[in-house]
């Protein structure tokens, strides 16, 4: 198995959609790798494009308490639910910020799995905002597209903030 280097969140191959999978993409190697490497940065979910490869495909945990994790091809969002919750989220391509987003509590999904079956099913609370999360990676959006510039700038400020008290703290030691 490969643990992938993360793209900066500049990369412009974070900004476009991302069409299909393609015929030659081995799945289940992809899998294991995206779930690898997700694992290693100690995140919940990790796209392709996030490593800069362009199939559409993300790995999250599913069964979110077991940390069961999964695949998503070639992901679609098929309803979204009424009842929105609002939420600190991090992402692995923008690493120590952390943002309040709002998203639909629960959604219905469809995607293929590891041996290309589709699935269609529910999904709600942090299961379905994680969905949602790579799914807008696959958008070619993140999650700082769905707040305000001033709370970015904010939470940039806490941001660097904790970082520099981190350093501190290691230059003491």
């Amino acid at each position: 198995m490969a643990i992938y280097s993360l793209l900066e969140s500049d990369s412009h191959l974070l900004k476009f959609p991302l069409e299909g999978v393609s015929e030659e993409c081995d799945r289940q190697k992809l899998q294991d790798d995206l779930i690898e490497t997700m694992k290693n940065f100690h995140g919940l979910g990790l796209s392709a494009n996030q490593v800069g490869i362009q199939e559409r495909v993300f790995v999250m945990y599913t069964k979110f308490e077991e940390r069961e994790a999964t695949a998503c091809f070639n992901p679609k969002i098929t309803h979204y639910g009424e009842a929105e919750v609002i939420m600190e989220e991090g992402c692995l391509s923008f690493p120590g910020l952390w943002l309040k987003v709002k998203r639909p509590y629960n959604i219905f999904v469809s995607y293929e799995n590891v041996e290309g079956e589709l699935i269609e099913e529910p999904m709600k609370d942090m299961e379905a905002r994680i969905f949602q999360h790579e799914y807008d990676h696959m958008e070619g959006t993140d999650f700082t597209n769905r707040v305000s510039k001033l709370r970015i700038q904010m939470a940039k400020k806490r941001r660097d903030k904790q970082l520099k008290k981190s350093n501190r703290i290691k230059d003491l030691a």
